[in-house]
């Protein structure tokens, strides 16, 4: 009779402790099969049907569409190179060359939803069709509230932000083709 309350405590802890690791499992910010390339995080399975169960959940939640596997892939950076988080104070330099796509878009958003704001006549976005290069293919974009000269990406003022490059038409999209990839080096050049 004495081991009733104790099971009974045992079950209560043992749901508790399921649904708590299911959600830390689904609020986490990336994937289980996430790959990493320096600042970078790719999720090759998102959106296709070999997706684990919790990326799956995690799309559900948070409504997100990722890139269909014939589309292309999405690469997400929330640090710069050397690990710190990405800042609205700061001014950053993005340099080198994207992995081989047809067109590739980078682009500035808010890690917060909440915190999306539009500015005009500011460019939050890129495109490899519009971008200024060097003789080698190379380029270098500035991320900053301040505009720059070339090629340039407004950050929002005060709040963490990401980059997202986006990779259409790509071979990309295979494990093995991403761990050989190199992307661009993000450097913080100062903040202000």
């Amino acid at each position: 009779m004495r081991s009733v309350p104790i099971l009974f405590f045992g079950l209560i802890l043992a749901v508790a402790l399921g649904l708590w690791s299911a959600w830390l499992a689904v609020r986490s910010p990336a994937p289980v099969d996430t790959i990493r390339l320096g600042a970078w995080q790719a999720w090759p399975n998102a959106g296709t049907p070999s997706a684990d169960p919790y990326s799956k959940a995690r799309l559900a939640r948070t409504g997100e569409l990722p890139l269909g596997s014939g589309e292309g892939l999405a690469l997400l950076a929330q640090t710069d190179s050397l690990g710190r988080q990405l800042r609205g104070g700061c001014r950053y330099i993005v340099a080198g060359q994207t992995p081989p796509a047809r067109l590739w878009t980078m682009a500035v958003e808010p890690v917060r939803r909440a915190d999306i704001e539009t500015r005009p006549g500011r460019a939050s976005a890129v495109g490899s069709d519009a971008l200024l290069r060097a003789p080698d293919g190379s380029f270098e974009i500035a991320m900053s509230a301040a505009a720059q000269p070339g090629n340039w990406l407004s950050t929002p003022a005060g709040v963490a932000f990401q980059v997202v490059v986006r990779l259409y038409d790509t071979t990309a999209r295979t494990t093995t083709a991403l761990t050989s990839l190199s992307m661009p080096v993000i450097r913080r050049e100062g903040c202000g």
